[in-house]
């Protein structure tokens, strides 16, 4: 291939992933101090004293999480070991718990998000647009997907 070929072929590869690469370690890194810091450990309380529906509530914190550390993995992992202690406490399935997290996960994909700029940079949109388009479609699929969770919640 020669050397300049295959150094050609990594500038193109990196300028097209390496935004994707960055975030993905930020994102690991804030997840990791989210459960370092024991957060998980102080809204355990929180939850097994509150009156609001634990699927909503794991929902809210995927997406919180989401927003903040950018990864949709991340997030739905971690909101869902939040909530994994006192899941039997709760008398909820834990299926139901794991879809709402991950439901939870995708609400407003930005440009914390690793996702954002693959579909920016596979769909050739502007930042705006990427916001615009994606943002919405994938916030309005994660509450349409909280909807059927709780529906299944119902029929459980």
């Amino acid at each position: 291939m020669g050397q300049s070929r295959l150094e050609e072929a990594m500038a193109s590869g990196f300028r097209n992933s390496g935004q994707i690469l960055v975030l993905t370690g930020v994102g690991g890194s804030l997840a990791a101090i989210v459960n370092a810091s024991g957060l998980g450990d102080v809204l355990q309380d929180s939850f097994t004293a509150s009156t609001v529906a634990p699927l909503i509530v794991v929902w809210g914190i995927a997406a919180i999480l989401h927003a903040a550390i950018g990864s949709v993995t991340l997030a739905a992992l971690t909101a869902a070991g939040i909530l994994a202690p006192v899941v039997s406490q709760l008398g909820t399935d834990p299926v139901l718990i794991a879809l709402a997290a991950g439901a939870g996960s995708l609400f407003a994909v930005h440009v914390t998000a690793n996702a954002f700029w693959m579909l920016q940079s596979l769909l050739g949109l502007t930042t705006r647009g990427t916001l615009k388009t994606v943002t919405f479609s994938v916030s309005l699929s994660s509450v349409v997907a909280l909807l059927m969770v709780l529906g299944l919640s119902v029929v459980m």
